[in-house]
């Protein structure tokens, strides 16, 4: 009795990933660098304390304002405190782009969206300062 012959098998490296990696990176995304947390983490310890003082200078600035009547109207400075409460929540909310950015792109785009927020910052604290005559 002869035996049938057996298929041969042969295995050949695939071009695609393996499952594994496939199912984490899918293919319109690259896997994230290492050590990609730094920038951000820099970026929002120096914009938070700078975030503190001028929430507070735009607690105190309608002091700015008690001088204020129908014949000393004050509306530079008004406008200036608009100005300033819309460029600190601005700043507030650009904290998560370093984050989401930092991540996903490279080293320099990481470092250079994590100063937006500290910017917005000091552009709102520089409006309001302007704005109540320190300037």
């Amino acid at each position: 009795m002869s035996t049938p012959a057996r298929p041969q098998v042969t295995t050949q490296a695939s071009s695609s990933p393996s499952p594994s990696t496939a199912d984490y990176f899918p293919a319109d995304q690259t896997q994230p660098r290492r050590k990609w947390w730094i920038a951000p983490l820099v970026g929002t310890l120096a914009a938070l304390p700078v975030q503190l003082i001028a929430a507070f200078l735009l607690l105190v600035s309608p002091m700015a304002l008690d001088s204020c009547n129908a014949a000393n109207p004050c509306g530079r400075t008004e406008a200036a405190l608009g100005a300033a409460l819309v460029l600190l929540l601005l700043a507030l909310l650009s904290l998560g782009a370093p984050w989401y950015l930092a991540k996903r792109k490279s080293r320099s785009v990481g470092i250079g969206v994590s100063v937006i927020p500290l910017g917005l910052t000091l552009a709102s604290i520089g409006t309001l300062l302007l704005g109540i005559g320190f300037g």
